[in-house]
């Protein structure tokens, strides 16, 4: 049985899980949020509440400056609007080296990015969008919520006589809690207010990742850590 490995690389998890799969598990393509189902699309069946305040500002010319552990000295910025599925997104020019959208309806915020695949000589990378509630504002400190999605990786032969590759699906569960809240957090320096602390718990393929997120009130994320990654705001501007 030959084993495939694929590097997956998600927006703000700044983590890498390797994947190993002999064949495919069933999709469960609903988020589940207290025993409530979801749907990673759109949130018109979510559980919206009212904001407690904007804990990842959305304008165009934002911008977040990071020293991140794998990416070094990088910038994000926040370049143009764009209507999804009727909701209007954010877009960054480059997060985490990928194309990535963030909107908030009610309380929640919402990442819509993609996987990237496992480069292989001869073969262009493709792969489906997810869409995940990266955070409540207005959770309580325990509180979880859940995103269990799916996603496809496809390579297309770019050398002839090369083989095709089936299409390859995956599922993976992001599991959030709040860990923290109105919390005080010094980052290099700046002492930041009003801040959330939230936790992510990473289940794919059998592998498991956890990363902490601190999100600042009108500010945004200003420190994430896992065992494999870190990165702190060194800068930000906000219009």
């Amino acid at each position: 049985m030959k084993i495939n490995k694929f590097l997956f690389s998600f927006i703000l998890i700044f983590a890498i899980v390797t994947f190993q799969s002999c064949e495919n598990e069933p999709i469960d393509p609903d988020i589940i949020l207290n025993n409530q189902d979801l749907d990673d699309e759109d949130d018109e069946d979510d559980v919206i509440g009212d904001s407690t305040g904007d804990y990842w500002p959305r304008a165009i010319g934002n911008m977040w400056n990071f020293n991140d552990a794998n990416f070094g000295d990088v910038t994000y910025n926040m370049i143009s609007t764009e209507e999804i599925n009727g909701d209007t997104y954010y877009r960054f020019d480059n997060l985490v080296g990928q194309e990535s959208w963030l909107r908030k309806t009610g309380d929640s915020y919402y990442i819509r990015t993609a996987v990237v695949g496992f480069p292989i000589d001869g073969y262009d990378v493709s792969t489906t969008f997810l869409t995940l509630r990266m955070l409540i504002d207005s959770a309580e400190v325990g509180e979880q919520w859940e995103n269990n999605v799916s996603y496809t990786i496809s390579y297309t032969p770019t050398v002839a006589g090369f083989p095709e590759i089936p299409d390859i699906d995956f599922s993976a569960n992001y599991g959030f809690e709040m860990m923290g809240r109105d919390l005080t957090r010094t980052i290099q320096g700046t002492e930041y207010e009003n801040v959330l602390h939230v936790k992510l718990t990473l289940t794919a393929a059998g592998n498991l990742t956890t990363v902490d997120y601190y999100y600042a009130k009108d500010v945004g994320l200003i420190e994430f850590a896992s065992d494999g990654s870190a990165g702190t705001l060194m800068s930000y501007s906000l219009n």
